[in-house]
């Protein structure tokens, strides 16, 4: 009972974050994290307000409808609605999200009530309709945090349900204590609820944005003093720590959370913009003024953007930031004007890229808290998935049911963490209930609870998580045998008991380790049956082979499904990246210098690999126990992915080009599909083994003078967008030897059995 999707996000120092970086970043232990208290590692005020929340409802509403009421199958469901909207379902967003979550999760539970009480009476309808609902909602997964936290809250009640045989008459009092719980549970964590990590995020993002702004001014003076570096790097790993700290992202299909993952990326991608460019540039105090302009306007912007993550009331200037721009692409392609040098160029590439850049993650900062208009969430809406760039109607929702079912289809497949993650959870479920409807299991509910708590994204990680229950009910069980005689006959003794060990469980997640809470909840659960029918601390042990019944299937099935986890999928993911990536930039050159009569396609393939690299790489992350990448290795690849699909992308977008054919840029031409092949290499590298282990790659080195784009010949627009294009693959250039060692790593690891 102790998963979850809400731990506490890693702080600066703590070792959950991307590695690397500034001393103190995420990634390494600092001297102030190992000389913390251990005390003060078990402190954390969200867990306090969630266990006195659940301290105080689950025992009261459980104690309203067993002695008030007088109707047990009430009290029993009204439990675990309890547990279920109090503990299990972490939902974020504002008020009025999070009550349209738990409205949802009391609607769900409710038919899912109906359902498993009306199949648990046949084998082969309860076998069927567990697979059936439990691959539905591990899917529901893949919508966003609040469907995937609701929906594993949602099949509590139903495992409940479809346990044990019983005849249609007790829907009523199941249903009743269920939406009861789960009605008093939704209104006091709406009422009560503690700023969500979202806000945290919100914050870290603002702290990097400053950060850049002060690197941009400073480097304009060829002042970027180590300290500003440093600052930016740990504000960097401590974004993405935050961003990637729950098996889900804290954001959904709604376009102003989904936002915050565009904006995410979008910085990113600018602080190694910003690093490049102040290595490049030089002093821009002696670049012409038209082409510092974009630069400074970034910085502004970004200053402004941070402003709004913060709740100011701050309205960007994107409008002089584009101005900056576009005057800058003027004078570069003034008629009349001679030719542009190397150092106006380059201050201009990266002048107009990074505006470029900031200006998308200022509209992505106002769409995210609300302050853009539907025609900017429209657009950014197309350039998050990869759609078609003509205009479209503005979006009269900001939810669509083409956008959810666009996102479905995407993860429709077995290169998706959600869709196999619902192939496993369907398998063991089904599985636990033909054997506790065919066996003689004496609590079936405990064999799927058992499954379901266990199971993880890897037979590995699966394994270690049955052991922890398997510890934790015994530690339970030998906590009851000693509490239990001590209580005797007291009801009261029994009613203080149960308040203790709720507030226990409800704390645990993300603080306590998972035995502790695997056994407050053994404890739980002996103390509340024993209120209700008293039975003795012999309960335990029947839970205990349940839980060792439960926990096997769920081991099995993730030996048969997915035995090496979501850390395949995240090397799939990152060569489909790769691969896709370098089609698209040699597509976005040949168009920028008149080889090819259409645009590229839409992004739609490198968007949706994308995607399902940052879903695997959460379940990756999420995953108990020792992770066998490294994590430096592996976070140089996935931004290295990043940058090259969003460079194609500037590429595509910003390269002033006309009509007419460059006869001069094969040198360049060649150069992107050298490019292009080292991408592909690396992706054979990284993906599945079919051969021997290949040799370490080479990056491709150029002859500079042929690649630069300053070669003679052709009209001064075609030299200027020659010199453009050869810009852009120099930005990619620069990073490709730090590629070669963590491909390498990886796929070397790749190559080892699963269980070592």
């Amino acid at each position: 009972m102790t998963e979850r999707g809400d731990r506490p996000p890693p702080q600066v120092g703590h070792t959950t974050g991307p590695p690397g970086g500034a001393p103190g970043g995420p990634g390494r232990v600092t001297r102030q994290a190992v000389a913390e208290p251990w005390w003060r590692r078990l402190w954390s005020r969200q867990a306090l307000v969630r266990a006195v929340r659940a301290a105080v409802l689950v025992p009261a509403v459980f104690a309203f409808c067993l002695l008030v009421l007088r109707l047990p199958q009430v009290a029993t469901f009204a439990a675990f609605g309890g547990f279920a909207s109090l503990v299990l379902a972490s939902f974020g967003g504002t008020r009025r999200d999070r009550a349209v979550a738990h409205l949802m999760l009391t609607a769900a539970g409710a038919a899912l009530i109906v359902i498993g009480t009306l199949v648990s009476s046949s084998v082969v309808a309860a076998t069927v309709a567990t697979a059936l609902v439990a691959f539905t909602s591990y899917f529901a997964a893949v919508i966003g945090p609040n469907d995937a936290s609701g929906a594993a809250a949602a099949m509590l009640p139903y495992m409940l349900a479809a346990s044990a045989a019983a005849p249609a008459h007790v829907i009523g009092p199941r249903v009743s204590g269920w939406v009861l719980a789960t009605v008093v549970g939704g209104i006091a964590v709406v009422l009560t609820a503690p700023r969500s990590a979202g806000r945290e995020l919100r914050q870290a993002t603002a702290t990097l944005a400053s950060g850049l702004a002060d690197l941009l001014e400073a480097g304009g003076r060829r002042a970027a003093l180590p300290e500003l570096r440093a600052a930016v790097s740990g504000a960097t790993h401590q974004m993405m720590a935050l961003f990637v700290s729950a098996p889900y992202r804290p954001s959904g299909l709604v376009i102003a959370d989904q936002a915050m993952a565009g904006a995410v990326s979008q910085l990113e991608w600018c602080k190694g913009l910003v690093a490049d460019g102040i290595e490049r540039c030089g002093d821009l105090r002696d670049a012409p003024p038209t082409q510092r302009a974009p630069l400074e306007a970034s910085a502004r912007v970004l200053r402004q953007a941070a402003a709004v993550l913060r709740g100011e009331a701050v309205d960007p200037d994107l409008v002089a930031l584009e101005q900056a721009r576009v005057d800058s692409v003027a004078q570069l392609t003034r008629p009349g004007r001679g030719e542009a040098d190397d150092m106006e160029l380059v201050v201009a590439f990266y002048g107009q890229t990074t505006a470029t850049c900031v200006h998308s993650f200022a509209t992505d900062v106002l769409i995210a808290t609300r302050g853009a208009d539907p025609l900017t969430a429209g657009s950014s809406l197309r350039r998050w998935y990869g759609l078609a760039r003509p205009d479209r109607p503005p979006l009269a929702r900001l939810v669509t049911l083409a956008g959810v079912a666009g996102i479905v289809l995407r993860n429709a497949n077995l290169r998706s963490v959600w869709f196999v993650n619902a192939l496993r959870g369907a398998l063991a479920l089904s599985v636990a209930v033909m054997i506790v409807q065919l066996s003689d299991v004496r609590s079936g509910f405990w064999v799927l609870l058992g499954a379901l708590s266990v199971l993880r994204t890897s037979a590995a990680s699966t394994g270690t998580m049955a052991v922890k229950a398997i510890l934790g009910t015994a530690a339970g069980v030998a906590v009851g045998a000693a509490l239990l005689p001590a209580l005797g006959r007291s009801p009261e003794a029994h009613w203080a008991a149960l308040v203790v060990a709720v507030f226990v469980v409800a704390y645990a997640p993300g603080v306590l380790p998972d035995v502790a809470g695997q056994a407050a909840f053994t404890v739980v659960i002996l103390v509340l049956y024993n209120i209700l029918a008293p039975t003795g601390w012999t309960l335990g042990l029947i839970r205990l082979q349940d839980v060792v019944i439960g926990c096997s299937v769920s081991l099995v099935a993730g030996l048969l499904v997915w035995p090496r986890g979501a850390g395949d999928l995240v090397r799939d993911d990152v060569a489909e990246l790769f691969r896709d990536g370098g089609v698209r930039l040699s597509e976005a050159v040949s168009w920028s210098l008149g080889l090819r009569p259409i645009p590229p396609a839409p992004a739609q393939r490198a968007a949706g690999a994308g995607f399902r690299l940052e879903d695997a790489l959460r379940g990756y992350l999420a995953e108990p126990g020792s992770k066998r990448m490294n994590r430096q290795d592996l976070w140089r690849l996935v931004i290295a992915g990043v940058r090259l699909r969003l460079t194609a992308d500037a590429l595509d977008d910003l390269t002033p080009r006309d009509a007419s054919p460059d006869p001069n840029c094969d040198a360049l031409v060649r150069h992107a599909d050298a490019l292009a092949a080292f991408y592909a290499s690396l992706a054979d590298q990284l993906g599945r083994p079919t051969g021997p282990m290949p040799p370490p790659l080479t990056p491709p080195a150029p002859d500079r003078s042929e690649v630069s784009g300053a070669l003679p010949g052709g009209t001064a627009p075609q030299r200027l967008r020659r010199r453009w294009v050869g810009e852009h693959l120099r930005h990619l250039e620069l990073h490709l030897a730090d590629l070669v060692v963590p491909a390498q790593a990886l796929a070397v690891q790749r190559r080892r059995p699963w269980w070592r």
